[in-house]
């Protein structure tokens, strides 16, 4: 049976064509940003749209005007895993001048939508209370940890670096209370090692940095900034990193093994620049 989603005016209906999942969460609320697959069809059955022939799912924010009315109102009452049949008037669609080529004017419409997932519209960073970007940061570097396990270094860094604003925008008093804290050096730490994966090495000392200028003596930051450093061939910087890094963890083996690596590779910069160089002033 159609419910009517129109307030009684008959303009739009949806029929569920399969519902969703019984372990499915609520409908999608206002300003959500929807993911959809949907086929459009003319009421004489012409199929002038669908993201399935196309491959790729529809996303927009409900509720805002950027799609139909239609569609504002029939995905808003949809859960995710459903799919539904929402036809509406055009006054609910298209209006009078409908979308040429494919609808013409005046035209009544019938969708096939399918709701794959949505997510709550997230507060302005600079809106949220203190607790809430606590909050926020948390939530951002778990996501950015889920990511990194799948080897999606790109987005986990975006993650992490969420989470470090986040931290960043709460008072200075709050902010250098231990939880936060740990938790904007746990997520620098971890946006620097995604960039060490990316091999971004400037991007990856820069977070380490941040991190020192917290706790100096941070082995582990010391260490991925080393590993940065002699990506770049910043041989001295990157031996003293690395030094101050083994005496912090003696028990390292991996620390070790990047001291001795690096410093073979400098040693052998060094000697390759004396060659070149003797060359230069060699005689014929």
């Amino acid at each position: 049976m159609a419910e009517d989603l129109s307030g009684g005016a008959g303009g739009v209906t949806k029929r569920v064509l399969r519902p969703a999942p019984d372990t499915a969460s609520d409908c999608p609320p206002h300003g959500a940003s929807v993911t959809v697959h949907y086929d459009g069809y003319l009421l004489n059955g012409t199929k002038f749209d669908s993201s399935r022939d196309r491959g790729a799912p529809f996303v927009f924010k409900l509720g805002v005007g950027q799609v139909i009315q239609a569609w504002d109102l029939g995905v808003a009452a949809m859960r995710k895993g459903e799919l539904a049949q929402i036809q509406c008037r055009s006054d609910y669609g298209y209006g009078w001048e409908g979308s040429p080529p494919k609808i013409p004017g005046d035209s009544s419409l019938r969708f096939e939508v399918e709701l794959l997932s949505w997510e709550e519209a997230q507060k302005e960073v600079a809106d949220m209370t203190t607790e809430e970007k606590l909050a926020h940061a948390q939530q951002q570097k778990e996501r950015g940890t889920a990511a990194f396990k799948e080897a999606n270094f790109a987005d986990a860094a975006k993650r992490y670096s969420g989470g470090v604003e986040c931290v960043m925008a709460m008072p200075a008093e709050a902010r250098a209370e231990e939880v936060p804290r740990t938790l904007l050096i746990s997520c620098l730490l971890n946006e620097a090692q995604c960039y060490l994966k990316l091999e971004q090495w400037e991007r990856a000392t820069v977070c380490c940095g941040l991190v020192l200028k917290l706790e100096p003596q941070h082995a582990k930051a010391l260490y991925r900034r080393g590993v940065a450093n002699t990506q770049l061939e910043q041989w001295e910087e990157a031996k003293a990193d690395l030094k101050q890094a083994c005496l912090l963890e003696p028990k390292s083996r991996e620390m070790r093994e990047q001291w001795e690596r690096t410093k073979a590779a400098a040693a052998a910069q060094k000697q390759a620049d004396r060659a070149a160089f003797g060359g230069m002033f060699a005689k014929e």
